[in-house]
């Protein structure tokens, strides 16, 4: 057999941050002004560097597909193995909502009717028709081959390089405006500003950004001296990351006026910066289709790579065999269709949440708290794991030796997924007074709900259930 050619240290670095490369999610990181700076070091330190070096640890060491479901398995047991990877599928329902919000708001700019990214009905509308469109033509074509590449660079690379280019042109035309979210600089601003807890909230989703980190661990066993470039990968990843992001967050602060930021709508600084340095208008019908068609490929590979994971789940008897059916493609079809279905009753929350922007972070803040629960269950058994196993080969291990170093890794990801999950249950600023309780009991309710079907079908699962092999 001819042997799998070695990704290089670059490769790797590259396929890292493509998992995290979007603008997407720029608003929300400049609506916190200069305290975006903190909070991103925060999310990096804190939060993406410790769960990825985990993870690379548990993947060079249990490579076998399906990742998280096999790590908390190995430590756990089978009901938190099966309980992880109902998360990991079920956070995608609240995730995929809150991308596909913002297909409605690039349409509106495509068609020069810019108005209607407001109009909650509009987005509602728009979930649905495009969720539903991408999910049937992926139960006929590969979208995500067709697509390939392309989608990526054509709906993320480029509009994410031209939003940093517009902002420094901005920047070096305006300096820091009297208006924006950068005025009046001053230290303290650097620092969550504790007497204003609402504000607290907006952390989550800059953390959001950094949300699925453990995926590239997968590629670790493909790398040449693992040991040595994996971290270092992961580092510069990060950290490369965190630059372009602060710049880009930093330049739309800039540019857009104090409490007027849009988080769902990430043409807005575009259309600002454009309008001030003079580009033609039609410039943002262009890059708001870039990013439109980047959205588009985005949920077109969400619509069958979780399913992926959940069918063998369903073989192994941890679901009735209604989610076994596959298409002639060999697609999870009633898997497929059940996320579809989920996914159009969640989208009923930009009806019930009529201002956009908040309905986009109040979804943000449930993806990330279901992403949470995940990885507090990773790093209890990355920790466990070491004493379980203690034997087991690990190409790439943290510490040459001792369980030190692991200790300090998952505490530092254990506390902060369990700080960010308290912070989820601060009710951000946008929403109001009277509907403080109501997003506590939301987002309390959503997780022990989704945690708790999981149980309750792990407790109550059969024998029979299990896929008989021919």
């Amino acid at each position: 057999m001819e042997k799998s050619k070695k990704l290089s240290l670059f490769g790797l670095i590259g396929i890292t941050m493509a998992f995290f490369g979007t603008v997407r999610s720029v608003p929300t990181l400049a609506s916190t002004g200069w305290t975006q700076i903190v909070y991103m070091l925060i999310a990096a330190c804190m939060f993406a560097l410790p769960i990825a070096l985990m993870s690379a640890e548990l993947s060079t060491t249990w490579p076998q597909e399906g990742g998280p479901q096999v790590w908390v398995r190995n430590a756990l047991g089978e009901k938190w193995g099966f309980v992880t990877s109902w998360l990991l599928w079920v956070q995608m329902f609240f995730g995929m909502v809150m991308v596909a919000s913002t297909v409605g708001v690039l349409l509106g700019y495509v068609i020069d009717q810019p108005e209607l990214g407001s109009n909650s009905l509009f987005i509602f509308a728009c979930i649905l028709i495009s969720y539903w469109l991408i999910t049937l033509l992926n139960l006929k074509f590969d979208m995500v081959k067709i697509a390939g590449d392309w989608g990526a660079i054509i709906g993320v690379y480029i509009p994410f390089l031209a939003l940093v280019i517009l902002g420094i042109a901005y920047f070096a035309k305006n300096g820091i405006t009297t208006t924006g979210y950068l005025a009046d600089f001053s230290v303290d601003k650097l620092l969550p500003d504790l007497s204003d807890l609402g504000s607290l909230p907006t952390l989550t989703g800059i953390i959001f950004i950094f949300a699925g980190v453990e995926i590239s661990s997968v590629h670790a066993n493909n790398i040449d001296n693992p040991k040595r470039n994996y971290p270092i990968a992961v580092i510069v990843s990060v950290l490369v990351l965190v630059v372009f992001n602060l710049i880009a967050g930093l330049s739309v602060a800039n540019a857009v006026p104090m409490d007027q930021m849009n988080l769902a709508n990430i043409t807005q600084p575009f259309v600002i910066m454009t309008e001030d340095l003079g580009v033609p208008a039609i410039f943002n019908n262009i890059i708001s289709l870039m990013i439109l068609i980047g959205v588009l490929v985005q949920l077109s590979a969400w619509v069958l790579g979780p399913s992926k994971s959940m069918i063998k789940v369903a073989d192994e008897g941890n679901l009735p065999s209604f989610f076994q059916k596959r298409n002639q493609r060999g697609i999870p079809i009633n898997i497929v269709l059940v996320q579809a279905v989920v996914i159009s009753l969640v989208s009923f929350l930009y009806v019930v949440i009529p201002d956009v922007s908040e309905a986009f972070l109040v979804i943000t803040i449930t993806t990330t708290i279901l992403y949470c629960v995940v990885y507090l269950l990773i790093s209890i058994s990355a920790i466990r794991l070491r004493y379980a196993m203690p034997d087991a080969v690990r190409p790439f291990r943290l510490g040459a030796k001792g369980n030190g170093l692991m200790w300090f890794v998952s505490i530092i990801a254990m506390v902060s997924v369990i700080v960010t999950i308290l912070v989820s249950l601060i009710p951000p600023s946008s929403v109001g007074q009277t509907q403080h309780l109501a997003y506590v009991i939301y987002q309390v309710s959503a997780t022990i709900i989704m945690v708790g079907i999981a149980l309750l079908i792990n407790r109550f699962k059969k024998p029979s259930w299990k896929k008989q092999l021919n």
